[in-house]
């Protein structure tokens, strides 16, 4: 699949469309185009949480006092398919993150992907790093047997307190993760210590540049979110220059040339603006590394929202992009599966 753009004569987006091919609408509807159609042999089974494997548009789990919404089509049961985590943030839940990303009806729409959004039970609800994690990341490992999921197309994204879980499954889990999508938080592991994941997993990253929780701009400590840029775009060698020796703008923001590229990119990194621009309300866009590896930035001029659906009561806001941002980031993951 391809997405051709009509651009205004300065250059910003006014009307897209999709193309298919043969290998895209195969690789989305994941059917492979080959010998690997329904087979009688296919069997999904139960595991310890996993009690339920008929075909469901929400089913509810409950597994070591976390809730687990699962959207699974007959598509998914009759052939392998990909597997989405979407998380929540601090004082939400699954429903509330569905509504929000949109990922469960997208995925049900276009076929080819089981999505599991979990949600923490307290009250209020908030994600505990040293509790949690290893209960999402155990029945991330029951799904994949249970569903008997294609363990080439495993994706992470979640917002604010689930995309630092994001960073987390990135950095510890880059042997399962094929692909990924932080919302609204810095990266605080891997990266920030300068190791890296063990493999360079591709990143579609969003970030607003009014969010007062996940701060943009650069200050004297290596949080925010023009910090977690460098820090990655080091790692993955697209940068020569680390965030904590990089020289920031007079405004905490990232330099760059006349072209939008990042002024310290070293030789072979591939750079292009995806959509919007520096003066737009929005700016997408994307590098490759020499190894082929994308990392993409969606920047937008909100706060800690959704680009596209800004459904904040306490910081009201109008959207900041007109595509959906939940169809962006399901594309991202149809176009990077584990290679």
């Amino acid at each position: 699949m391809a997405i051709f753009c009509v651009r205004s004569v300065k250059g910003i987006i006014t009307r897209c469309s999709w193309t298919f091919s043969v290998a895209s609408v195969c690789a989305l509807l994941a059917t492979g185009c080959d010998s690997s159609s329904p087979s009688a042999s296919r069997e999904l089974v139960t595991t310890r949480c996993i009690t339920d494997v008929s075909a469901s548009d929400r089913h509810a789990f409950e597994c070591d006092g976390v809730a687990f919404k699962v959207l699974l089509t007959q598509e998914c049961i009759d052939r392998a398919c990909g597997l989405i985590f979407d998380v929540h943030g601090w004082l939400s839940d699954p429903d509330t993150q569905e509504a929000r990303s949109g990922l469960s009806r997208l995925a049900q729409q276009r076929g080819g992907y089981i999505v599991v959004q979990p949600g923490e039970q307290s009250e209020p609800s908030s994600w505990k790093a040293d509790i949690h994690y290893d209960i999402v990341f155990d029945f991330m490992q029951q799904a994949m047997e249970a569903f008997v999921v294609d363990k080439k197309r495993v994706h992470f994204t979640g917002f604010s307190q689930g995309g630092l879980m994001t960073w987390k499954f990135i950095c510890d889990h880059a042997d399962i993760i094929a692909s990924a999508v932080p919302i609204a938080a810095p990266e605080l592991n891997c990266f920030l210590n300068g190791s890296g994941p063990s493999r360079q997993v591709p990143i579609f990253y969003i970030s607003g540049t009014e969010d007062i929780l996940a701060r943009y701009y650069h200050r004297d400590n290596p949080v925010s979110v023009v910090d977690s840029l460098v820090r990655v775009m080091y790692d993955y060698g697209m940068s020569s220059v680390d965030s904590d020796a990089y020289t920031y703008s007079g405004t905490g923001d990232i330099e760059v040339d006349e072209t939008g590229r990042i002024d310290v990119a070293v030789d072979g990194t591939g750079f292009e603006i995806v959509g919007g621009s520096q003066q737009n309300s929005y700016l997408w866009t994307r590098y490759t590394s020499a190894a082929g590896i994308p990392f993409e930035h969606l920047r937008h001029a909100n706060g800690h929202v959704y680009p596209d659906n800004p459904d904040s009561e306490v910081f009201p806001e109008d959207p900041a992009v007109w595509f959906s941002v939940g169809e962006a980031i399901l594309q991202f993951f149809v176009d990077n599966p584990k290679q």
